[in-house]
């Protein structure tokens, strides 16, 4: 999902992927609901239903790399001199935020409807937390990418503010990925687990040779700066022990990276 060209990929419906995916995890869901029914067979065990269940994981993992492309993406149409237009056009910033707005929705938020106790009852004594949090971090790491980072640079560079810029697609994110500390809310361990993997790849960045000599750089720092201050008031507004622990972990662990010599 690190290529920049959506309407190059072999299976995607129409040209937004967005509205199509959303449309599909509705499908996906009904399946869902369903499988334990359309799989029953009197005496049987419950491989068809595991399989069936992947396949539906599957599934949801290929809508996040349909989506994942639209955010720093560039539309490549073959045109020949003398042909008017450009050949290759940045995807419109609306549409990038929605693609954003999408992984925060759908790939993000705790997708509790895959987390369906009869059917994970049933084909699983543990590691599904582990495969859906895979899933999620390696959307994360997919949106935080050099590559990726690097063409929002260029794309604001070259449109202005008719660019979706790294800063936007930076705030939205955080904003998504550590909604319940702005909100007050608590948190479920498979969010706790993702804001983690942000953290992480966070350090990463601050740690990585091509990210240091672009804005990425300094845009990350600045959002670990707006983080840190966001948990420290949000670690007051819960009573929830282990988000509170966690928002306590999560400080100490940007301050190891905003200032590793401390």
């Amino acid at each position: 999902p690190n290529g920049e060209d959506p309407s190059a990929l072999t299976e995607a419906i129409g040209d937004d992927a967005m509205a199509a995916s959303d449309y599909g995890i509705e499908n996906l869901k009904r399946i869902i609901e369903n499988l334990p029914d359309w799989t029953f067979q009197e005496g049987e065990d419950f491989d068809n239903l595991e399989e069936l269940y992947n396949n539906v994981a599957g599934q949801w993992n290929r809508y996040t790399g349909h989506v994942l492309v639209n955010v720093g993406g560039v539309v490549q149409t073959r045109k020949r001199q003398g042909q008017d237009g450009a050949i290759f056009e940045m995807v419109p910033a609306d549409k990038q935020a929605r693609a954003v707005d999408y992984l925060n929705r759908q790939v993000f938020a705790t997708p509790e409807w895959m987390l369906d106790t009869d059917i994970l009852s049933r084909i699983t004594g543990s590691g599904v937390p582990d495969q859906i949090r895979g899933r999620q971090v390696f959307a994360l790491n997919g949106l935080l990418n050099v590559d990726r980072m690097k063409r929002l640079v260029e794309q604001e560079a070259f449109h202005g503010s008719d660019a979706y810029g790294l800063g936007d697609m930076l705030d939205d994110t955080r904003e998504g990925v550590w909604a319940e500390a702005a909100a007050g809310r608590a948190t479920d361990a498979y969010r706790r687990n993702l804001q983690r993997a942000f953290l992480d790849r966070m350090a990463e960045l601050m740690a990585d040779e091509e990210a240091l000599q672009t804005d990425i750089a300094p845009f990350v720092r600045g959002q670990l700066v707006t983080l840190r201050r966001t948990l420290q008031g949000a670690i007051g507004r819960t009573s929830h022990q282990p988000t509170v622990l966690h928002y306590r972990d999560a400080v100490a662990r940007i301050d190891a990276v905003l200032d590793p010599d401390g």
